[in-house]
């Protein structure tokens, strides 16, 4: 048995316990943490101690919980957007883009034209005629089926004729310059081949005024056009006419144009917002804008933070993180129109011909109609959430995960309209000289001088997340950042003063005599 020298090994542990035990009643005593001084007070009831006890652990509990709310808060939804003026000059916005598109997609006078020029030696006339009002289909494929004819010797007749579906469609399209007799700009008659282009949109080909597609360079419209006024005399007013007479293949089953009002670089969307304007009408379609703006602050978070893109984040980015370029430009319509096209690309090795592709993207013939029309609901459908009471297009949909950009200009419209005729006591001069049968006139204009200016800003910036979290600490637990400190303090500083202060007192050693006691050093002191 050698239980002196375990009492003697045991010694340094409970004299290390008691030292802790006592730097941590006397942080208790000391600190600016409510409530830790009734704890470890002197003479109080263990019911006391309990009390107080529990009531810190809440404090502590609470914080904790604050903070995280706070801090998640500041991590998924940092942004916050707001009204900044309701009177935004309207000459600090793009004037935007306004797509025409005919319902009638084959017009009749062009394609007599075609037939005679490229396939009268080749192809039956009934056997043309017939391929001809099914191109509409194209569009809106519903089957393989749709075509009453064989596609492999109608494609390789195209091939022949170095022809392609983009190529004829544009050809049987109706021109721009027989579809906009008249234009004014600005209160000005201007020629509407100057004004107008033809472009690429989800209904065809259609005539685009002010309109810079992603990657084309035009010259014309690199800068987008501005207005420094309110009303029709200051927008945009075209003299339209249909050409009932030469309809052939329509989308619809009614009679006149298809309008879009849309942003200067955004692909045109008929299929989703185009207002329809019918045959013998005047419509005004008054525009209002909304320009939205983020904040310096804002750049300072992370892209999955602030959920859009910056003018130098657009050219930067590639399919796995959402940020689509297409061929120069980018926009969230755009970035959609680009996952679709990717999709098409991935499921049928092509894309339609009035999509935006690149080189490596060939584009459909006639013999990829079938694989289009196969997977039309997956290209109409945007990846829904799962769980979703009423959507069962999970596993049957697109996956794109676009962000809009922190800069952009929307746009809304309202139309009115009334019934168009040559009166005789119309005074202006825009439809003189004019034979009016089947025209409409629409007026494309900003509806008020000023606009809707929204900033994005973030919810907390650095010094406003330490004010709240200082807030909440303060709040349940009454301590400040002096407080943390204390801690720091008690159990790191002080202990290690208190060992080397008693490390340069042991060197001494006190000595009693009769009379006085001295400290004499271990070793002879030489002067």
């Amino acid at each position: 048995m050698k239980p002196a020298l375990d009492s003697t090994q045991g010694r340094p542990r409970k004299k290390c316990s008691l030292s802790v035990v006592k730097n941590v009643a006397e942080f208790c005593k000391s600190t600016s943490f409510h409530g830790l001084k009734y704890i470890t007070e002197e003479k109080r009831h263990w019911i006391e101690r309990t009390l107080w006890t529990l009531m810190c652990a809440m404090g502590l509990v609470g914080a904790v919980v604050l903070i995280n709310k706070v801090w998640t808060q500041y991590s998924t939804s940092p942004t916050i957007t707001s009204i900044e003026s309701t009177h935004y000059p309207i000459w600090n916005i793009p004037f935007p883009a306004v797509t025409i598109c005919q319902v009638n997609k084959v017009h009749l006078s062009a394609a007599e034209a075609l037939y005679r020029d490229e396939f009268s030696e080749i192809l039956d006339e009934k056997e043309y005629w017939a391929f001809v009002s099914q191109m509409a289909e194209i569009i809106q494929p519903e089957g393989v089926d749709m075509f009453q004819m064989d596609m492999v010797h109608i494609h390789a007749v195209l091939k022949n004729r170095s022809f392609d579906v983009e190529s004829l469609m544009r050809q049987l399209t109706q021109p721009c310059s027989s579809l906009l007799i008249k234009c004014k700009w600005r209160g000005e008659v201007t020629d509407c081949g100057s004004l107008f282009t033809m472009h690429k949109t989800d209904a065809g080909f259609c005539c685009s005024f002010n309109y810079n597609p992603p990657g084309a360079s035009t010259g014309k419209n690199d800068v987008p056009l501005r207005v420094n006024g309110a009303g029709y005399l200051t927008g945009l007013s075209m003299l339209i006419d249909p050409r009932l007479e030469d309809y052939y293949a329509a989308l619809f089953s009614f009679y006149g144009i298809q309008v879009l009002v849309h942003a200067n670089q955004d692909y045109p969307e008929i299929s989703a917002r185009g207002i329809l304007l019918s045959p013998r009408k005047e419509a005004f379609l008054q525009v209002s804008a909304a320009s939205t703006y983020s904040t310096k602050e804002v750049r300072d978070l992370s892209r999955q933070q602030r959920q859009c893109l910056f003018e130098d984040e657009q050219s930067l980015g590639n399919s796995s993180d959402s940020t689509r370029p297409i061929h120069g430009g980018y926009s969230y319509s755009n970035c959609l129109v680009q996952c679709r096209v990717e999709h098409m690309d991935r499921l049928c090795q092509c894309a339609p011909y009035f999509y935006p592709t690149g080189n490596n993207t060939r584009l459909c013939g006639l013999t990829d109609v079938g694989c289009l029309a196969d997977h039309r609901r997956v290209f109409n459908n945007l990846r829904s959430p799962n769980f979703v009471p009423g959507l069962d297009d999970n596993d049957n949909a697109m996956e794109c995960n676009c962000h809009p950009t922190c800069t952009d200009v929307t746009y809304s419209t309202e139309i009115s309209e009334s019934t168009f005729f040559k009166s005789e006591y119309d005074q202006t001069n825009f439809f003189k000289e004019v034979l009016i049968t089947n025209h409409s006139i629409l007026h494309v204009y900003f509806k008020d001088l000023s606009v809707l200016r929204f900033r994005r800003d973030v919810i907390y910036s650095w010094n406003d997340l330490l004010a709240s979290f200082g807030g909440i600490v303060g709040l349940t637990l009454g301590s400040s950042l002096l407080s943390f400190v204390e801690i720091l303090y008690f159990f790191t500083v002080r202990p290690a003063c208190t060992l080397l202060r008693r490390d340069a007192v042991e060197p001494f050693k006190v000595i009693q005599g009769p009379k006085k006691s001295l400290i004499q050093p271990p070793y002879d002191w030489v002067f």
